[in-house]
């Protein structure tokens, strides 16, 4: 009785004190994809099953994430989170895209248009892309935290103001993905 009920305070005194370190998590594919659109008459026009996704001025890629419970029960554990997006499907010039958070990931991609797309939260961040013939690399990091503070999994909007970006959706298997590294205790 004694042994137990020493093991038990010796538990109580170093659980605090329980060795930290980082795991990875992916990649994780996008479970939903879309893109939408804001031009005047496109609208209401769903894309959800598209193979290929768009992104312009006028149009937004829309990827939705689950993040690891990790993630979401802690944000403060978050040590990096980084969005892989396909290559062009058409090479261009070194150029900048945007990525903005969606606020709700509560979105289905099969009707979401223009018209009931989810809301953006926080502010935009550009990404300059030299090669658009290769994956594209971002550090996502402070877009994952916006979305793990709020209990949620992740979605974001892409844009590519300067040239159309067309790219792979999650249909054809080559879609965007997401490796998220968190702090996790023993």
């Amino acid at each position: 009785m004694k042994a137990t009920a020493l093991a038990t305070a010796l538990l109580a005194v170093t659980a605090p004190f329980a060795a930290a370190f980082p795991r990875t998590y992916g990649p994780i594919p996008a479970f939903k994809d879309s893109w939408v659109s804001v031009a005047p008459g496109e609208s209401a026009k769903t894309h959800g099953t598209d193979l290929v996704l768009k992104a312009s001025t006028e149009k937004f890629a829309l990827l939705g994430f689950t993040l690891p419970s990790e993630v979401t029960q802690a944000p403060n554990r978050l040590l990096n989170c980084e969005l892989t997006l396909p290559p062009f499907n058409t090479p261009v010039a070194p150029l900048n895209i945007t990525m903005q958070v969606a606020v709700a990931n509560a979105w289905d991609e099969v009707p979401v248009n223009g018209d009931n797309r989810p809301g953006v939260l926080g502010e935009e961040f550009t990404f300059y892309v030299e090669d658009t013939r290769m994956p594209i690399r971002i550090d996502a990091t402070e877009q994952c935290k916006i979305a793990a503070a709020k209990g949620t999994g992740f979605s974001l909007y892409i844009a590519s103001p300067k040239a159309p970006y067309e790219f792979k959706s999650r249909e054809t298997g080559m879609g965007a993905t997401l490796v998220a590294t968190a702090e996790v205790r023993a």
